[in-house]
């Protein structure tokens, strides 16, 4: 019996179930779990005495050039599909890869410490890398999607077993508060994990946040109802992690997150606005607003110094005139502001690649914005199983928090949780684009056979049909 083919869909129609998914989605799930399987390590562990007496040192050395195995088996993968990737470099993918080898360069001729800022480097560089390999082929959406799930499937285990962590870690990974309506904050001091730095509150918080933000529109789907339990056990779980954790920055762009999700339901825009406003006056009357002032603030005193990230803010600056074109390469905020982290992602890449590289990857997010508001929200295409609401949600959790966190500046959790939006809604506007182009043709087409049908001729040779379509 012979085996059967799926005919391949047209443009702008759903994708005809396929037996398995593609050998490039395949591959670069397997490229991004080696991502993740080297985060939240260094080569000190390689290079440390310990490491061939020690198993988790071992590891942990073993683990941290995951990514550099990544960024190889991508470059190769780039070098068979030239064409390809020299169409993607010209937008946002493109602007990534300025600004981490700007970085890189920085790295090698300014930082003080050059083979520590060329491995961060180099990790940054993995993730754009792996991203421009799996989106050089003709349809690469699906494969997108693919990457996309597992890696927001990453972040519910990571949510959930934090969670689940909590009883066993007790007081080590519980601190007391008066602000927090549970009256305790998680991971509020960084416990170590199995011989790595653990958590902060803040780290868990974002864990939550995607995970809630990603399980909420599943959620609300109709469909089976047992799959829609499942997902409200994840979001109900992730809110609570949420909560415990008190990352404010994080709340408040958890916040927004949901407001795009209920955004985006234009059918229920309506009805959602009136069920929020009713919401917020009943909450009101039960004192919710002074309370969540209180959990927001800790104090009930607005710091105007953000925690002190203003003062390392205008340490930044005062410095960055030294090398303002091409910056001080990745970690240089750890080398030159004091061992301070410094906790906004666009003055962090401006800092790290200067004029040129900063310049390079806050153009390719405000490119990624401007496309998702036009096909998201202004001009959707017909198939709406291509724009789910969980990727403007997490784009603006991102977005958000970049103002007190570095989230897109280097290798962290949060662009790996995030970065595959970025080629996923460059192959959206792509896809739309050949669904303009093959309605255009067939329209001229059609005007073309009605002058023939008429007897009027057009004397004009046919026009060709677009590549792509």
């Amino acid at each position: 019996m012979k085996r059967r083919i799926p005919k391949p869909a047209e443009p702008g129609q759903a994708a005809a179930p396929r037996d398995k998914m593609t050998l490039n989605a395949q591959l670069g799930m397997l490229l991004w779990v080696l991502l993740w399987l080297g985060y939240n390590t260094s080569f000190d562990y390689a290079v440390s005495p310990k490491f061939e007496t020690s198993p988790s040192y071992f590891i942990h050395g073993i683990r941290a050039f995951f990514p550099m195995l990544a960024t190889w088996i991508s470059i190769f993968i780039a070098f068979a599909r030239g064409n390809q990737v020299f169409r993607w470099i010209t937008g946002p993918m493109g602007l990534m890869l300025m600004y981490a080898l700007v970085g890189l360069v920085a790295s090698a001729s300014y930082s003080p410490s050059p083979s520590v800022a060329l491995y961060f480097g180099a990790n940054y560089l993995a993730i754009v890398m792996v991203l421009l390999a799996v989106i050089s082929v003709d349809d690469p959406m699906s494969d997108l999607r693919h990457i996309l799930n597992l890696t927001w499937n990453i972040g519910f285990i990571f949510t959930l077993s934090l969670l689940g962590a909590i009883p066993f870690l007790g007081s080590a990974a519980l601190t007391e508060t008066d602000t927090n309506p549970v009256g305790v904050r998680a991971y509020g001091g960084g416990t170590e994990i199995l011989g790595m730095p653990g958590t902060r509150n803040t780290g868990f918080a974002r864990y939550a946040a995607i995970s809630a933000l990603v399980a909420l529109p599943r959620f609300m789907k109709k469909g089976n109802i047992f799959v829609r339990i499942i997902w409200g056990v994840i979001f109900l779980a992730s809110l609570a992690g949420l909560i415990m954790a008190n990352g404010r920055t994080e709340t408040l762009a958890f916040i927004a997150g949901v407001a795009v999700i209920l955004g985006m339901e234009k059918t229920r825009r309506t009805v959602n606005l009136l069920v929020a406003a009713g919401a917020s006056i009943v909450l009101g009357l039960r004192g919710f607003f002074n309370a969540f002032y209180m959990y927001i603030t800790r104090t009930g005193v607005i710091d105007p110094t953000m925690t002190g990230r203003t003062h390392t803010w205008d340490e930044a600056v005062r410095y960055f005139w030294d090398s303002p074109w091409v910056g001080f390469g990745f970690q240089a905020d750890r080398y030159y502001l004091g061992g301070e982290h410094m906790h906004n992602a666009f003055l962090h890449a401006y800092f790290q690649a200067g004029l040129l590289g900063g310049t390079a990857i806050v153009i390719g997010v405000i490119i990624v914005w401007i496309l998702i508001a036009k096909y998201f929200f202004f001009k959707p295409p017909e198939d709406r199983s291509l724009i789910p609401p969980e990727i403007p949600a997490v784009f603006m959790f991102i977005t958000i928090s970049s103002i007190t966190e570095s989230t897109f500046a280097y290798f962290s959790a949060a662009w790996l949780l995030s970065a595959p939006i970025v080629p996923y809604v460059m192959a959206l506007h792509n896809h739309v684009r050949k669904i303009s182009m093959k309605a255009a043709w067939e329209r001229a087409a059609r005007i073309r056979q009605a002058r023939r049908e008429s007897r009027f001729l057009d004397p004009r040779p046919q026009l060709p049909r677009p590549e792509g379509v």
